[in-house]
């Protein structure tokens, strides 16, 4: 007997039951789901109790993942700790970071660990049959088997430790300590963080799983390792597999190492919290430049249900789209015309046992607080008498089973998450992969009453509902880098000369552990694939180019299922630089203004009924380093059935929008300065990219104004200075929507299976007039330049573009990148530096730029980005094998991609000039790359070296340790 996978491929039945039972498992349940394209296997191992779940549906890229119940009891991070910690050397591979050489051996599609407020799980997939087993055997004694155990250096390198600086003052340095001061300068993060401390002071959720930089020196070694017995161990894990698994295989592996343990009793359960209603109030960190007046957070929370009631759990989401999800939602739109708010978002966090519901208000006028809150209660109040908008609810609840059954990739973890939402807590690990029942129930309450109640529930009864003001400090950061500095100094000064030397023993062994390799005989325990078993071949995606009218038209023979995928690829050529930094705006205004047909409220509900994703992004194509185009894509994923209708909201949307609008304009310019002040905060390593490579050419240049500081700095100046600049802004806005918008500018993309002619959508469009293929652009910005940001880290960038040395692009240089990446940069400003995380990024488009990621130490980091030559000298001498990374650069290459994403690499391709046999011949590069190849690079890294251009995101005194590269504040 056999059966039908979901990638359209037969496979054999198996006799599971004596299957399982070889290896010491039992089958508790198998069933068919169409849903799921397969069949749902569930098993338990019979010694120790651990539970197996396998969503036997055929695809190729096979997912592993082992999960713990972890269950924080402080707010050190411990779980944190050993998330990073157990994959830093095993019994069976005792190597220093196994993470770090699966890496750069392996073709892993994903390759990772996560920890959440309840669990922690540690995922891994691969198309590769053999590279999917040699994962989940390094993980399963990655996790089972730690050299945690007999290693302390692990923990301090990776928690938290004491160094002595250059002037003797104590410091802490940790991989987690960094990355979590990095996360709690976000004042989503603080405010996340504090909501749950006040909704859970009962249970496990109330504690920072992550840990606080205050906690988390804390932490002793001998905590961490209690901690660790306790919880990692088979009786409390589930191991989780999707796709086309060689079961007697995976068993196999898995038995090798349950067998060694005995079944644990300790069932580790939460609490359910007990929901009432409470108060606080924190600060955070603003810039010195701004005004404290009139931002104040304001989050209205409570605890929703119980992870058992997904009906309720995925009707209140709907429900906060309706309430607030456009700023002509009924309740945004009250709270926004008070004048007394800038913003208001609802959210729930429904990955815990129980789910809980935030209502932020944004930047609140002082004393304005009652006045808000007594203006939920009257707009709730009217919304309940009246009802809601059926109209409202449908486009919410279209939208929302859109995305269900178009989850993304790696689809296979997404499914073990969503499995675990239910598994973990002892349910049903089905239950929250199925939506079509629970989509039947929500329009039931949609056209009954279930909403108006729900909605009266959540926001009437405030006798469980906490607030959290989180206010403005221009000293928060002073106060916690203070506080800090004299914890410190009050250790120091209790040490005694025998701690000194202790310290002193600690630290050498420390960096003698950092700095010694890995002997060849260790590495070797590591199972490698063979270049032999990579294939010479890219996936190459078939795409047709033809000419309609004056459009271009690109077209996919893809499964598509259903599904039809447009996009209009609206070239930018006639812009300024300067226009472009506010085309950024332009395209985040589009889909929330009215236009001449549909008033802002009426257009956001048709988008949510009638598209099931509408996106627009700018993009720059090019291969040319004096010219680029920049473009707006306009991305529209719809049923086939509603693709006419999606095809005329586009147009609609992209030539009658109403740029008129001042009031609704500045209140939404408002929303996205400040959302771009945030983004700078969190996605600082990106933003220095962008401006240290922004001098280099045409293409960088233009994605700097397009998608960095330049244009964070346009939106604030803006929002800032509304009354005088509007009236460009307008010019410009009307500019776009007139003359963008036609076939001649135009490269319109259509993928689907229904028998549809792109010339019925194109000629709803006027030809307009031609203008360049390309366009020269010059940043404006420094070479050199810094950017201070409210935040405990840092971030450090240094650019540079390969053509300038006289290179052209080889598939030899992603290699290359990718050894300095996982090696040298790696080694030295993550493990040594403490930074989260450090790379090189080259590419085709003469590219080349470094980043460092919540970084204590940008002016080092910078410096050893300058001797990146010497790490590629020294590793082309030494004796660690190339071909692994080879593997790596190739897996790295092609990543797991839905339908959408095929589609956009495809286009991108086409639209930037790189043809089939470039890709060919660049997998031809990868694939013969030698020692000698890659010496030839290293004068480009010591031009880099010299002329590159420089970028730091950070604090007052991490900019002011840089004072050596000259850097331009902006």
């Amino acid at each position: 007997m056999t059966r039908l996978g979901s990638q359209g491929k037969e496979f054999p039945m198996m006799n599971l039951n004596e299957t399982a039972a070889r290896h010491g498992f039992c089958v508790d349940r198998v069933r068919e789901s169409e849903e799921l394209h397969g069949q749902m296997v569930e098993m338990h191992h019979k010694k120790t109790g651990a539970q197996l779940v396998w969503v036997d549906n055929g695809e190729v890229n096979k997912t592993f993942c082992v999960a713990f119940k972890t269950l924080p009891e402080d707010s050190t991070g411990v779980f944190h700790i050993l998330e990073h910690s157990v994959l830093c050397g095993s019994a069976k591979y005792p190597v220093r970071e196994p993470f770090v050489e699966l890496m750069k051996s392996s073709m892993a599609t994903f390759l990772n660990a996560m920890t959440f407020p309840d669990k922690t799980i540690y995922p891994v997939s691969s198309r590769n049959e053999q590279d999917f087993l040699n994962l989940t055997e390094v993980y399963l004694d990655a996790v089972f088997a730690p050299r945690i155990l007999q290693d302390p250096n692990i923990f301090y390198q990776e928690g938290w430790h004491i160094e002595l600086d250059e002037n003797g003052a104590p410091l802490y340095k940790g991989v987690v300590f960094n990355e979590m001061k990095g996360a709690m300068s976000d004042v989503d993060e603080q405010i996340y963080q504090k909501t749950l401390d006040v909704l859970f002071p009962d249970n496990c959720y109330g504690w920072n799983s992550g840990g606080d930089p205050k906690h988390i020196p804390d932490l002793t070694y001998e905590q961490f390792l209690r901690m660790y017995h306790r919880y990692y161990h088979p009786s409390n894990a589930r191991i989780f597999l999707d796709g086309a698994i060689p079961l007697d295989k995976v068993l196999t592996l898995a038995e090798e190492y349950l067998s060694c343990f005995d079944r644990l009793d300790e069932k580790h359960e939460i609490p359910m919290q007990k929901p009432f209603a409470a108060e606080a109030e924190q600060a955070y960190e603003i810039g010195a430049e701004e005004d404290t007046a009139d931002k104040t957070m304001l989050t209205l929370a409570k605890i929703v249900a119980p992870w058992s009631d997904t009906v309720r759990i995925t009707a209140t989401e709907i429900l906060f789209d309706v309430l607030t999800g456009s700023n002509d939602a009924p309740l945004k739109k009250a709270l926004l015309a008070t004048g007394k708010c800038q913003d208001v978002s609802m959210s729930l966090d429904n990955a815990m046992a129980q789910p809980y519901m935030m209502l932020t208000l944004r930047n609140i006028a002082d004393g304005s607080e009652q006045e808000l809150r007594q203006m939920i209660r009257d707009t709730v109040q009217q919304l309940v008498k009246t009802g809601l908008d059926k109209d409202a609810l449908t486009a919410s609840i279209n939208s929302s089973e859109f995305a269900a059954r178009q989850p993304g990739e790696p689809s296979g973890l997404l499914r073990c998450i969503h499995a675990l939402d239910a598994w973990l807590y002892g349910g049903d690990p089905m239950q929250p992969l199925l939506s079509e029942e629970r989509y039947q129930k929500l329009r039931e309450m949609a056209a009954g009453d279930g909403f108006d109640r729900l909605m009266a529930e959540l926001l009437l009864d405030e006798s469980t509902m906490s607030i959290i003001r989180t206010v403005p400090s221009h000293t928060q950061g002073d106060e916690l880098r203070a506080e800090e500095t004299v914890r410190l100094q009050a250790i120091q000064a209790s040490w005694t000369d025998a701690d000194k030397e202790a310290l002193r023993v600690q630290n050498e062994k420390l960096t003698a552990w950092q700095q010694t390799p890995d002997t060849a005989e260790q590495l070797a325990t590591l199972p490698v694939l063979s270049l032999s078993e990579i294939s010479a071949d890219p996936l190459l995606i078939p795409a047709a180019e033809a000419q309609c009218g004056a459009a271009k038209v690109i077209t996919h023979d893809l499964p598509m299922n259903g599904v039809t995928i447009m996009h209009w690829y609206i070239s930018l050529t006639d812009f300024t630089l300067d226009e472009l930094k506010c085309l950024s705006m332009v395209a985040d205004l589009l889909g929330k203004l009215p236009t001449k047909r549909h008033d802002s409220l009426s257009l956001f509900q048709a988008i949510k009924r009638d598209i099931g994703k509408l996106t627009f992004q700018l993009r720059v194509m090019s291969r040319c380093a004096e010219m680029a185009t920049p473009v707006l894509d306009v991305s529209c994923s719809v049923l086939d059935a509603n693709v006419d209708k999606a095809a005329a909201l586009v147009r609609e949307i992209l030539t009658e929008t109403c740029f008129d609008d001042r009031a609704r304009v500045q209140t939404l310019i408002l929303q996205l300065s400040e959302m771009a002040k945030q983004k700078v905060i969190s996605d600082g390593h990106r933003m220095a990219m962008y401006a240290a490579s922004a001098t280099m050419s045409a293409a960088s240049a233009a994605r700097e104004a397009l998608n960095g500081l330049s244009a964070c700095m346009v939106q604030k100046a803006l929002a800032e200075n509304f009354d005088a600049q509007y009236p460009d802004f307008l010019a410009l806005c009307e500019r776009f929507s007139k003359d963008s918008a036609v076939q001649s500018r135009v490269t319109f993309s259509l993928s689907t299976n229904k028998a549809l002619d792109p010339a019925a959508i194109l000629s709803a469009y006027p030809v307009g007039t031609p203008i360049p293929d390309a366009a020269p652009y010059v940043s404006d910005l420094p070479a050199k330049c810094a950017y201070r940001i409210p935040a405990q880290i840092s971030f450090a960038s240094l650019g540079y573009d390969y053509r300038r040395a006289g290179k052209v692009y080889s598939g030899i240089a992603r290699v290359m990148s990718n050894i300095l990446s996982l090696s040298y940069l790696w080694n030295e400003v993550r493990v040594q530096g403490g930074a989260y995380g450090a790379g090189l990024n080259t590419n085709e488009t003469g590219r080349m730029v470094t980043y460092s990621y919540r970084d204590p130490s940008p002016a080092r980091t910078l410096g050893i980005n300058r001797s990146m030559s010497k790490g590629l000298r020294d590793f082309v001498a030494g004796d660690e094998r190339i071909d692994k990374y080879i593997i790596s650069t190739v897996g790295e290459s092609e990543p797991p991609l839905g339908s959408e994403n095929q589609i956009l690499v495809s286009d991108e391709n086409l639209l930037c000039g790189i043809t089939p046999e470039d890709l060919c011949r660049e997998r031809t590069e990868m694939l013969s790359t030698t020692k000698d190849a890659l010496l030839k690079w290293c004068g480009v890294l010591d031009q880099m070296a010299q002329d590159g251009g420089v970028c730091v995101v950070g604090h007052d005194g991490a900019i002011a340790a840089c004072e050596k590269e000259d850097l331009t504040v902006l």
